[in-house]
């Protein structure tokens, strides 16, 4: 059959994405879409009647997404919607909370991650409903594509990508709510191989103790997938509180904890090899926490980096040699750093371009960003974690907790 999709958002450039990975797939699906932008919001009665699934994009014209898939929620037999976002987990968790039937980010959105999810919907049978509008029942959906795994009730999916995917589930034993992450096993990215070295290093990482690195509860193998439970971060990451901004001293405290958490992983061993702001969130009672390690990343950057030397996503936090696809160690890791950190002080990444490539050039030769005046005195620190050859920068990320801004202010007064 043909699905009948409804698309709404109000930007162009987002409408035509959709619209090429949705024709693509399904070349006679009927795709309308509503630009809220041009044509004002939809009226309360609007009943989505005639349509087998709602794509609500994250940007309606200024208005409160949320508020509107809280409107469609409301309605008797509203189609299911698909939230579009920006992959932000507080987003993630609002949006199925006021209604959403499953939620995708912008930077993961492509055809399979489409069809994985359109199609479970498109597939069911409407008889049950004499206007052709179904209920989709989101724990069965979600239950039907993992694992046998004991002891968790799935609640629904957080994210997905092409090496994992990861659900709110509620322990059965203990009735929290926490954090299952699967990973596949997928022969290109290692098989075998690859699941044990996954484990090992999860295995590694539950053992340490330290408040900014998260809590892992289980581990195993489960059918064909590896998994690991771990603690729910409830308050989001630090993407979004750099957008909403971060003063100096808070930010300098919150790399400090990132740098702590970093020398105790390296000092077992383990790299992160995927710093960013959306792998480092925040507890229940504000505590950062670093989420999102190691070798599951690793087999992804192998497969993002191709023969004819593309990579796909957005690499602004990757080392200069991350980037050019040479051998990595934990200064890898401070250089990533480095770039959170100056992106908490002035709420700017500070290389950006067009392509994911054009960036990446930008980290191996354009020269080391440079703070504003009143920021100087983070200067020095910058130059160090930003260094373009590894050697040059700190040796270790416990060095980085050694720094003081105060003392190299009071030396470079006395030179």
């Amino acid at each position: 059959m043909s699905p009948r999709i409804f698309v709404i958002n109000d930007r162009q450039d987002q409408r035509n994405l959709l619209s090429h990975h949705l024709m693509t797939h399904w070349p006679n699906a009927v795709v309308r879409f509503y630009d809220p932008q041009e044509s004002d919001r939809l009226p309360e009665d609007f009943s989505g009647v005639g349509n087998d699934v709602i794509l609500l994009g994250d940007s309606v014209g200024g208005a409160d997404t949320l508020d509107w898939l809280r409107q469609f929620h409301l309605i008797p037999r509203f189609p299911p919607v698909i939230y579009i976002g920006n992959g932000d987990e507080r987003q993630i968790v609002a949006a199925m909370k006021a209604g959403a039937s499953d939620y995708i980010s912008w930077g993961r959105l492509n055809h399979r991650v489409l069809s994985d999810i359109i199609e479970p919907i498109i597939g069911q049978d409407q008889s049950a409903s004499n206007s052709g509008r179904f209920f989709v029942d989101q724990e069965k959906l979600t239950a039907a594509s993992l694992p046998d795994l004991k002891g968790y009730k799935f609640k629904r999916r957080l994210a997905i990508n092409e090496v994992s995917s990861v659900y709110l589930v509620n322990e059965v034993a203990s009735g929290n709510v926490i954090v299952l992450k699967i990973l596949r096993q997928v022969p290109d990215f290692g098989g075998e191989v690859a699941f044990d070295r996954f484990l090992q290093e999860y295995d590694l990482i539950a053992k340490l103790d330290h408040p900014n690195i998260v809590r892992i509860f289980d581990l195993g193998v489960a059918d064909d997938h590896a998994f690991i439970a771990m603690e729910f971060c409830s308050k989001g990451s630090l993407k979004l509180r750099i957008k909403q901004g971060i003063e100096p001293l808070q930010a300098y405290a919150l790399m400090c904890q990132i740098a702590s958490a970093l020398a105790e992983l390296h000092e077992a061993g383990i790299m992160h090899r995927d710093l960013k702001p959306t792998n480092i969130m925040f507890r229940e009672d504000n505590s950062l926490v670093l989420i999102d390690f190691g070798l599951a990343k690793k087999s992804q950057l192998m497969a993002e980096i191709t023969g004819a030397g593309e990579i796909f996503g957005t690499p602004y936090y990757m080392s200069p040699e991350q980037g050019h696809a040479v051998k990595v160690d934990e200064r890898g890791d401070i250089y990533s750093l480095g770039i959170i950190f100056f992106e908490m002080l002035t709420g700017r990444k500070p290389f950006e371009a067009e392509t994911a490539m054009a960036v990446i050039v930008q980290h191996r030769q354009a020269p080391i960003p440079r703070l504003p005046d009143e920021l100087i005195q983070y200067q020095p620190l910058i130059d160090l974690m930003l260094a373009k050859e590894p050697a040059d920068r700190f040796a270790s990320a416990r060095d980085i907790l050694n720094w003081s801004p105060v003392d190299d202010i009071n030396a470079s007064a006395a030179i």
